[in-house]
């Protein structure tokens, strides 16, 4: 990219940003346009009244204001209007007093041997950025100051991102600043620990953050169980499989102590059998009772046949011949 010196202001831009001063909407300095050329500079740059060999015009795409009085110009452009290539040798800032006011400009710069090529349609340059940075006081006398040393390019300033995103260290002076890496409180290291976390400061303190716990019944109802705590009271009392049916079911627990029941037997048969919805691998006891007594006759029992009972099912012997249906449970491991 060329590389300008300094902008200066010509007569009739101190003339604008001086009457702009009045505060006075007629007199409001209005920047229009940048235009680039190719053209010598051989006169004084107060008495220029337009660029030299002026070649593209560019558009104001943004303006931003600043601290102290400052305002950013941003002009983007590329070469989709250039006929034929040119050395890019002058730059000029075109503004207008009021709304009605005539364009005329205000700043011009000569890069003289600093060019840069652009060239025609033909041979397409990605889009370019032009930042000035435009300062006019308050004071009448202050004489207002363009910046063409700020002037990037959009690969400039994409390249500088990229650079900035890639350093480590890219804030390091600030970060430095806000956080004492020496201090107890900086966090330097974050380990396990059996109650949550150890945390290790920057002055090497440590600090146990406690969010776990082996008491089931500790009152600090933040804290969660650990795993050994949790699998022995699963294992002193959880349901891990049912089968919730009235005429043969079971409850399972994680221990293996298992619950099995059903409706058994059948009129004018003493002895009958019952399969057990699962295999026991021990079975502890089996029993039944009278399923249709009414408490006004003598009730009926079924007593287990040990001998004949065993994992897979439980006999039972009625106590007379009338004996009809009976609910029967066993208990057992599986």
């Amino acid at each position: 990219m060329a590389q300008f010196p300094g902008l200066s202001l010509t007569l009739q831009g101190n003339k604008m940003i001086l009457k702009s001063s009045t505060g006075r909407v007629d007199d409001r300095l209005i920047i229009t346009k940048a235009v680039i050329g190719d053209g010598q500079l051989t006169t004084n740059i107060e008495n220029l009244t337009s660029l030299v060999s002026p070649k593209l015009e560019i558009g104001l795409s943004n303006v931003k204001e600043v601290a102290n009085g400052q305002m950013q110009l941003q002009f983007n452009f590329d070469n989709k209007k250039v006929e034929t290539g040119f050395y890019w040798r002058e730059v000029g800032i075109y503004g207008k007093s009021g709304d009605s006011g005539q364009e005329k400009l205000i700043g011009y710069s000569n890069a003289n041997g600093l060019t840069s090529y652009i060239p025609d349609k033909t041979n397409a340059i990605p889009m370019q950025r032009l930042l000035i940075a435009l300062g006019v006081g308050d004071n009448p006398n202050v004489k207002g100051l363009i910046d063409l040393s700020t002037a990037i390019t959009r690969e400039q300033l994409d390249e500088s991102i990229k650079t900035h995103n890639l350093a480590t260290n890219a804030h390091q002076d600030a970060f430095n600043k806000k956080l004492d890496v020496s201090s107890n409180q900086y966090t330097k290291v974050l380990a396990k620990h059996n109650q949550g976390l150890q945390v290790t400061k920057g002055d090497n303190s440590q600090e146990i953050i406690n969010f776990i716990t082996s008491n089931y019944n500790d009152s600090d109802i933040n804290k969660v169980l650990n795993l050994g705590t949790l699998k022995t009271l699963l294992g002193q009392g959880a349901i891990v499989a049912s089968k919730l049916d009235a005429n043969a079911g079971f409850v399972k627990f994680a221990n293996g102590f298992t619950i099995q029941w059903g409706i058994g037997g059948q009129d004018n048969v003493t002895k009958s059998e019952v399969r057990f919805p699962i295999k026991f691998t021990t079975l502890f006891m089996a029993n039944a009772i009278d399923a249709y007594w009414s408490g006004s006759d003598t009730p009926r029992y079924f007593a287990n046949s040990v001998s004949e009972s065993n994992a897979t099912k439980a006999v039972f012997s009625a106590s007379d011949r009338y004996a009809a249906s009976y609910y029967w449970f066993a208990l057992g491991i599986i």
